[in-house]
This record gives structure tokens, C-alpha cells and sequence, in this order.
């Protein structure tokens, strides 16, 4: 479609909110982030420049390299079981089988909960005196030796992993569902006839055809999961002993508690990198593999 001389003007005005919200609200901010990182503030009022003094001391602060294991752990493992979960159930969805839309609305309802509204609940869950788990641990025998899982380090992370699982996997299975409508009923007819079922069908098929959704799944459980902050704000504030600090936490609680603004800036830098960094990795393994 070419475009006219005496429409320029008016295709620039309708561009043009666009790209004023693009650079002031997105790219602007970014930058100031970055330029932040540079600067200390020995007091509230006034900043000095410090070079890379903010990087020097994240990089070599054991905390900030415990809360990026945190991160990468709890986005692994999230976007493991969300994709499968939100895969297997929107197809069985698609397929529509009895009640199929009374379950599609009854598995997309946690996502409308705020995270603090889910934190409150998987925490009440999880309550020693309260909670669901303690009649079965003592129906197994367990009661009096049940810690709540958010007091162990080794299973508090897991557990925050359990409740984000729960809350968010309703958007994937939707996600899915509309990806899996939109095939080509007549391929796979064919692929049927030629005698693929079941799983053959799902891995030389249905997986293939269905990439581009599956690509921007992946993509936004990591880069979400990578900014989530305020259900292990909820459930566990970082603890117990830094067992659950992931980055955000990491930078909130030194900006904004220790007023260390430089320092939190340097761990949104780090953030954005990582998002970065393993969204193009996986748009560039999923091209190389021609699964596109």
C-alpha cells in the first residue's frame, strides 16, 4: 500500500500519541533508571555522582546473588508448570467436553484476585493453627510435628511457587484456548486420517501450528515472573533468612528502606537485562529450531 504525499500529516497525527507515551512513560523512565545508577545519595536532598560504586557493591553483595538464584528458580520452575498446566487444560477446553465453559470459568478465577488477596489466602492455607494443611498432616499421623512450609527455608519458595501457580495459570489456559481455535481444523483432519493420534498428533502437530502462541506464553510467564513482587511481599516479606528474596524484593527493600536509590536502580537494570536477555534467547532457539 503506498502512501500519499498529502496523507503524511495525518497518519503523523495519529502516530503521535503513541510515540509521546512510548518516550515519555516508556523509553524516558528507562533511561532515567540507568543514569540513576550511577548516583549516590548521602542525603535525601542531594546526589554525587559514583561512577560504578553501585554496581561494584551489588556484585559482590552475597545477598543480591541469593535473590537472583530466588529469581531464576522461581521463574523456571513457574513457567514449567504454568505452560504444561495452562497447555493441558486449554486443550481441554478446546475440545470442549461437558461443562467446558462452567471450567474455563472456574479455572480463569484466580487471575481476577489481587496478589495480596492470593497471598492472604494461600497463607491462611498454610496456617499452623488455622490453615487446610494441618487436619490432613494430622490425619497422616504429622499434626504435631507441622511446621507452616512458609517458616522452613528449604519449602517456602516452593510453597510461593504453589500459590503463583494457582493464581496466574487461569490467563495461560485462556491464552492456549484462543491459540488452539484458531488452527486449521483441516490439517489436522489430515493429519488424523494419516494415522496421527494422541500424542504424535499433539508433538507433530498441534505443538508445531500452535508456536506462536506457546512463544508469547513463555514470554510473559518469564517476564512477569521475573517482576513479581507483592504476593511474596504477602506471603513471607523475603524470609524466612532471605529464603524467598527475589530481586524486586532485593531492590525494594534496599531502596526504600536503606534509601540505597543508586543500589535499587542497579538491580532494575539487572531486571530489565535478564528480561532481555532470556526473551530474545528463547524468540532465537525457537527460530533456529523452525518451530515458528
Amino acid at each position: 500500500m503506498r502512501v500519499r504525499k498529502q496523507d503524511i500529516p495525518i497518519l503523523a497525527l495519529l502516530v503521535l500519541p503513541g510515540l509521546v507515551y512510548y518516550l515519555f512513560l516508556l523509553l524516558y523512565p528507562l533511561a532515567q533508571g540507568v543514569v540513576l545508577s550511577f548516583y549516590r545519595w548521602p542525603t535525601l536532598t542531594r546526589k554525587v555522582f559514583g561512577g560504578i560504586s553501585n554496581y561494584v557493591d551489588v556484585f559482590t553483595n552475597t545477598l543480591f546473588w541469593m535473590s537472583l538464584k530466588n529469581s531464576l528458580i522461581f521463574m523456571s520452575v513457574t513457567t514449567v508448570f504454568q505452560v504444561t498446566i495452562g497447555y493441558i487444560l486449554g486443550y481441554l477446553v478446546y475440545m470442549q467436553l461437558r461443562f467446558h465453559r462452567f471450567f474455563k470459568t472456574v479455572l480463569f478465577m484466580p487471575n481476577v484476585l489481587t496478589s495480596v488477596a492470593v497471598g492472604f489466602i494461600w497463607g491462611y492455607i498454610f496456617s499452623p493453627s488455622i490453615g487446610i494443611l494441618k487436619p490432613i498432616m494430622t490425619l497422616a499421623g504429622l499434626g504435631e510435628h507441622y511446621i507452616s512450609p512458609l517458616a522452613v527455608p528449604s519449602l517456602a519458595l516452593a510453597a510461593i511457587i504453589m500459590a503463583q501457580v494457582w493464581s496466574q495459570v487461569g490467563i495461560q489456559i485462556v491464552l492456549f484456548n484462543s491459540g488452539f481455535m484458531g488452527l486449521n481444523e483441516e490439517v489436522l483432519e489430515s493429519a488424523s486420517i494419516d494415522g496421527a493420534s494422541g500424542l504424535r498428533l499433539h508433538l507433530s502437530m498441534i505443538i508445531p501450528l500452535s508456536m506462536p502462541v506457546l512463544k508469547t506464553v513463555i514470554i510473559l510467564q518469564i517476564v512477569g515472573a521475573l517482576r513479581s513482587f507483592d504476593l511474596i511481599w504477602v506471603m513471607t516479606m523475603g524470609g524466612p533468612n532471605h529464603a524467598t528474596e527475589v530481586l524486586p524484593l532485593h531492590l525494594f527493600v534496599n531502596a526504600f528502606s536503606y534509601f540505597k536509590l543508586g543500589y535499587g536502580a542497579v538491580i532494575g537494570v539487572v531486571i530489565f537485562i535478564l528480561a532481555i536477555g532470556i526473551t530474545g534467547l528463547i524468540r532465537l532457539f525457537m527460530s533456529r529450531s523452525n518451530l515458528d
